[in-house]
């Protein structure tokens, strides 16, 4: 008997199981660095409760900021050209943006040779903002400073560089800081970045703050359209793989031995002509050819009707005869003992042992 499938099954099941949830994991931006939703050390939900809890409306809905939003916090520049310029126009119709990535477009150069030399603590040092006068230490991570020569005040470093800076741009303004680490859930209780944060963030309550989250370029761009797929579409599109790849090996498996099957069986007719074919190549032996023709065909319809050996030839005929409605004269040459003697003798009794095997016997 063949082996059951059903362990083999149980265990690809498993192990594919197993594999999307490897594979598959949790969302993909769950614990994404500077992301406003994530309560990871390197998230920022606790920024957006604290401002939330001083009034402010905070907003992280996708999109650029609006004529509603007073203050557009952009933690990691991923804008393209069209978004840049949006948001440029944003802040000349009177919007303040604060930028807490060095490498975006939207802030100075960086000092490099001017770095803090204990990134772990920032003093105020130069400063010539008095709004963060009451600032007295920042934990700023891995920061760094900017050119202050090319904005309209500093803080937090010397004439020449600054850590914060600050810009005109129309009736807005652009707030450029050396790093966004001080803003994160694991230090934004460190020194006073709480206070940082709230300045320049929440100056006022009910401040409407805008958490810049740009949509997609709609096309255009350095991005490939591999690089437009999503993480969540990516892996989903890897478990419909690894099921099919399963699912065929699954079904590429035989288990047990191989399974014999039965011949198919020739047709009556096929085997008569054959026999008949053979005896007369035999010494031409036509009555004992027919004779082996009838005494096999007798054989099987006693078998099937239940007649009995003893009972005559004649008894069968009219037996076989008056069951199947042949021709009496066709059940007599089939089953009957007169002699045959010549080759054509033999091909008529060959032709009606043949039509009542088929009449009778079939199955």
């Amino acid at each position: 008997m063949p082996t059951s499938k059903t362990p083999v099954i149980g265990v690809a099941v498993l192990v594919g199981l197993l594999l999307v949830l490897v594979i598959g994991g949790g969302p993909a931006n769950r614990d994404a660095p500077l992301d406003p939703r994530s309560d990871a050390p390197l998230g920022t939900s606790a920024l957006v409760t604290l401002l939330e809890r001083l009034g402010a409306e905070v907003d992280l809905s996708t999109g650029l900021p609006g004529q509603g939003d007073e203050i557009a916090l952009l933690l990691d520049d991923r804008l393209d050209e069209d978004q840049t310029a949006s948001l440029k126009a944003w802040v000349r119709a009177g919007g303040r943006l604060v930028v807490t990535d060095p490498r975006s477009s939207l802030v100075p150069t960086t000092a490099d040779q001017e770095n803090p030399s204990s990134p772990d603590r920032l003093a105020p040092g130069y400063c010539t903002l008095a709004a963060l006068d009451d600032v007295q230490s920042v934990d700023g991570g891995a920061a760094v400073r900017f050119d202050a020569r090319a904005g309209d005040g500093s803080c937090f470093g010397t004439p020449s560089s600054g850590f914060v800076v600050h810009q005109t741009l129309g009736q807005g303004d652009i707030v450029a800081v050396g790093g966004a680490a001080f803003l994160t859930n694991d230090l934004l209780d460190e020194q006073d970045n709480a206070m940082l944060a709230v300045v320049l963030l929440a100056p006022s309550v009910t401040t409407a703050v805008r958490v810049v989250d740009a949509p997609l370029p709609a096309g255009g761009g350095d991005k490939s359209l591999g690089d437009l797929i999503g993480g969540g579409v990516r892996r989903a599109g890897l478990q419909l793989g690894l099921a099919f790849v399963l699912y065929a090996v699954w079904r590429s498996i035989r288990l047990g031995r191989p399974v014999s099957d039965e011949q198919t069986v020739e047709i009556a007719g096929s085997e008569l002509v054959s026999a008949t074919g053979r005896l007369l190549e035999r010494g031409k032996a036509s009555g004992a050819a027919a004779e082996v023709l009838r005494g096999g065909l007798r054989r099987s319809l006693r078998a099937r009707l239940g007649v009995s050996a003893d009972a005559s030839n004649a008894v069968l005929a009219q037996l076989v005869a008056t069951r199947s409605g042949i021709d009496p004269e066709q059940v007599r040459l089939a089953v009957g003992d007169h002699p045959v003697t010549t080759d054509a003798e033999l091909v008529t009794v060959a032709r009606a042992v043949a039509s009542v095997h088929q009449e009778v016997l079939r199955p």
